[in-house]
């Protein structure tokens, strides 16, 4: 056991020496590979805060009920109950009729409207936020609370919620179809990589064979080379990434800040990384056991009769 991690260890040595001794060359094909990698970590990083973002926005989406004229103290205390036992119901907010009139007041500037009307021909209102801005959600969770009692009217903006909800999901699906194109090009990128490797060694994996050395011996050392550099691509990823977004936030909350919110790019967090990380490796190693695989397979098919 202490021998095959000594060979191993040595064979990760070796590869990551030899990436060092040329560094022009590797830096540029690393760049490559860490391009290919910044591209949909980047879309989802946006995608990511863009969710957030919209929970701080003053144009969430919120029903608001509209009370009937002849509802009563316990009408209200009734629907009130209902609203803060509702697994869907983030907040919500009472709007006293007299309240409501005065604030219509002062939007409309006639601060004597009421006197002219008598009595205050307002309802009482419960404005209400949901926890979900998915749209058929939204439409489940109107029916439900417009059957609350005494309630004469739900109402949202149902059209801006289904576009901010069209908007997350073609983003989201934008980013799971450039991590699939990307990941492609990973491996076919490490493939040409190590098949060029390979075909500048053929030789001495020729007298390799003939000594005896296995299939797993032979591709052990271009594996190692591959995994160091989905190791170091990923590492620039976050690099590229980090230099996206702080290049990328003082325009962002500049522009955030005409909507009254602070909004930025949120960074990778440890686990992210560590999951982007492991990605590019297995992709690189991928790319070079099909390349490995395939010149076996070939120098096999040579030497039979």
């Amino acid at each position: 056991m202490k021998h095959f991690f000594y060979l191993h260890g040595q064979s990760a040595r070796t590869a990551l020496l030899k990436l060092l001794r040329q560094p022009l060359g590797n830096l540029l094909n690393l760049l490559m590979l860490a391009i290919a990698l910044a591209l949909p970590v980047s879309l989802y990083l946006g995608v990511s805060s863009l969710q957030q973002w919209t929970g701080k926005l003053a144009t969430t989406p919120q029903i608001t009920l509209f009370m009937e004229l002849s509802s009563e103290q316990a009408d209200l205390a009734a629907v009130e109950s209902s609203l803060k036992s509702h697994p869907r119901v983030a907040s919500f907010r009472f709007v006293h009729k007299d309240v409501a009139l005065k604030e219509l007041e002062q939007r409309s500037g006639l601060n004597t409207i009421s006197d002219g009307l008598g009595s205050n021909p307002l309802p009482h209102a419960f404005i209400v936020t949901p926890k979900t801005l998915e749209p058929a959600a939204l439409d489940l969770l109107q029916k439900e609370l417009s059957g609350l009692p005494m309630v004469e009217l739900a109402q949202f903006d149902g059209a801006w919620a289904r576009k901010l909800h069209a908007l997350i999901t073609l983003a989201r699906q934008l980013t799971w179809l450039l991590a699939s194109v990307f990941a492609l090009a990973m491996v076919l990128i490490n493939h040409n990589t190590i098949r060029m490797q390979i075909l500048a060694r053929q030789e001495e994996i020729a007298v390799s064979k003939l000594i005896g050395a296995t299939d797993s011996f032979i591709r052990r050392p271009f594996l190692y080379h591959a995994a160091w550099q989905g190791l170091l691509a990923a590492l620039l990823c976050w690099g590229l990434t980090a230099w996206l977004g702080h290049e990328a936030n003082p325009a962002l909350s500049e522009f955030a800040s005409l909507y009254g919110v602070d909004a930025k790019l949120r960074a990778l967090d440890a686990g992210e990384i560590a999951i982007i990380t492991a990605f590019a490796m297995l992709l690189s190693m991928l790319g070079a056991r099909l390349a490995a695989d395939h010149h076996l397979r070939r120098q096999r098919r040579n030497q039979l009769p």
